[in-house]
Formats: C-alpha cells, structure tokens, sequence
C-alpha cells in the first residue's frame, strides 16, 4: 500500500517540478517492487494458512533477482548517457 502511495505521490510531482535522473529511476524501480512485493505477500498468505509450501516464496524471491539485475544496468549505464553525465 505504500509503494502505491509513494508512485502516486512521485507521479503528482512531475508536473510540478519536471522530471530528473532520480525520479525516472524511482518511477522505473517502483512498478517493479509493487509486483514484488504483491506476489510475495500472496505467496506468504498461502503459505501462512497452510495451503502453500514455503519453497513457492522462496522460489519467487529468487526468480525475480534478475529482474532486480537487469535494471541496474539501465541506470548505472543509460541513464548518465541519456542526462549528459557521461
């Protein structure tokens, strides 16, 4: 619920004050710890009331490392080419 909060909060802001290398990162990584943390949630409820074993989160949190890998890359390189850091 406070990574929906947060997404909303960063969203209204843009228009205000524009957009900056920080932001983009945020509004890039917080779409994919909401599916995260949703996912994960779902799984530890199944697990907690019996009707998923415990290895179906473990397995979930592990698969989804390189989603984690694949978009820090995108900011350590792309980004400072796309705002002139480089």
């Amino acid at each position: 619920m406070v990574d929906a909060v947060m997404l909303t909060a960063m969203l209204a802001r843009i228009p205000e004050f524009g957009f900056s290398p920080n932001k983009i990162a945020v509004l890039g990584l917080n779409p994919l710890l909401l599916a995260h943390l949703v996912r994960a949630a779902w799984l530890a409820i199944g697990f907690l009331r019996g009707r998923r074993a415990f290895t179906a989160l473990e397995g979930w949190q592990t698969r989804y490392l390189p989603v984690y890998g694949v978009w820090a890359p995108i900011v350590v390189v792309i980004f400072p080419l796309m705002f002139g850091f480089a």
